[in-house]
């Protein structure tokens, strides 16, 4: 009898000790809410610091792809764990009981989105598997220097991954992601009835990333402009021209036209035309060519045994030397600077020599005759 008269006491004195805590459940709540929200604040920077030093060791004994997942979702998982702490301590804050299962569900569908979005985040920042797989085909695709393919291939990897990123929050939402890709479908065919122009631009692009008569970084003449291309993207080319401003050129148009890459060269035709008067002596003429030859077999941007300078022809006012070497100057700023130095050389050669530059001249005879013609009346 005594132990049960116990054992009731007992009980009665928790369920007291229990009813006096219930008092302070508002307080306590609030403050596992204040709590979590620190730690997401302060705690999900130190985990990041330890990830990245747990990456930096484990570095060398992880292979490349696994490196670049790790790169790309570096930030999402600290913005998932911050995320995931900052929803238990909405969950935790004392609500209203009959807010409790709406305010569950809204802030549930609310997480899935973000993961969602930080799941498309990560593989947006991973797009570097591209260029590994790239590599990967090196002997096949002879990748060694061309990084143009590579850009392109991002691109229409980070569409992808867009893509998919909606999908994931469209069906989050209760949308019929089914029925809105039909639609997509009727709607693309109309759509491509009047964009035939920017799918041409699109099948274009294409072409021109397998094909690669250029790459990023190649100086290019086309018909319309010359310059550094910048950029190859689905619809246009970019170009930096030489005045330094950008030309944006549709794909389809570039395809169509005959395309200059000087940059695929190894050498460089350097050609003028000199003419000397013509009270120039013979032996001036044959020096002149010697040491216009010697003078540019000298340099060191000249290919060695290409330099030529021979009497071409008898203009109209000129003796005309063709002067033509060839040089290693390729792009169009090296090779402009490296005509104008040749120019000035040139035309210090020919001062040296005693010879002048003809000019366009008329000369006009006057004939007198002894009995000028009697005018008739």
């Amino acid at each position: 009898m005594n132990e049960s008269t116990a054992l009731l006491t007992q009980s009665s004195d928790v369920t007291a000790f229990l009813a006096e805590l219930g008092k302070y459940a508002f307080v306590f709540r609030l403050i596992l809410a204040a709590v979590l929200v620190l730690v997401g604040l302060v705690g999900a920077r130190a985990f990041l610091a330890l990830f990245h030093k747990l990456r930096e060791k484990l570095a060398s004994h992880l292979p490349e792809w696994v490196q670049i997942l790790i790169d790309g979702f570096a930030d999402p998982v600290i913005l998932f764990v911050r995320c995931l702490l900052w929803y238990c301590a909405f969950l935790a804050l004392p609500w209203p009981a009959n807010w409790t299962v709406n305010l569950t569900g809204a802030s549930t569908t609310v997480l899935s989105i973000i993961i969602a979005l930080l799941l498309t985040r990560g593989l947006w920042n991973s797009a570097g598997l591209c260029g590994l797989l790239l590599r990967s085909t090196q002997n096949k695709l002879d990748l060694a220097t061309n990084k143009t393919m590579n850009l392109f291939f991002e691109k229409i990897y980070r569409a992808l991954v867009f893509l998919f990123g909606c999908i994931q929050v469209l069906t989050i939402l209760g949308f019929d992601v089914n029925a809105l890709i039909a639609g997509a479908g009727v709607v693309g065919i109309a759509v491509s009835l009047g964009a035939q122009s920017t799918l041409s631009n699109l099948i274009a692009g294409v072409a021109l990333v397998i094909e690669r008569p250029f790459g990023i970084g190649d100086w290019i003449v086309l018909s319309s402009c010359e310059g550094m291309v910048e950029d190859i993207s689905f619809r246009s080319t970019r170009i930096r021209a030489l005045d330094n401003s950008v030309v944006t050129v549709e794909n389809s148009k570039v395809s169509a036209e005959y395309i200059c890459n000087t940059t695929t060269r190894s050498n460089r035709l350097f050609q003028c035309t000199i003419g000397l008067t013509y009270d120039t002596p013979r032996e001036k003429l044959a020096k002149i060519c010697t040491d216009l030859k010697d003078m540019m077999n000298a340099d060191e941007q000249v290919i060695t045994g290409s330099a030529e300078a021979t009497l071409s022809a008898f203009g109209a006012s000129s003796i005309d030397i063709d002067v033509r070497c060839y040089v290693t100057a390729l792009g169009g700023p090296a090779f402009r600077a490296m005509t104008d130095k040749l120019n000035w050389k040139i035309m210090d050669l020919v001062a040296a020599d005693g010879c002048d530059f003809a000019f366009p001249s008329t000369t006009v005879y006057f004939s007198q005759t002894e009995n000028p013609p009697v005018p008739r009346s």
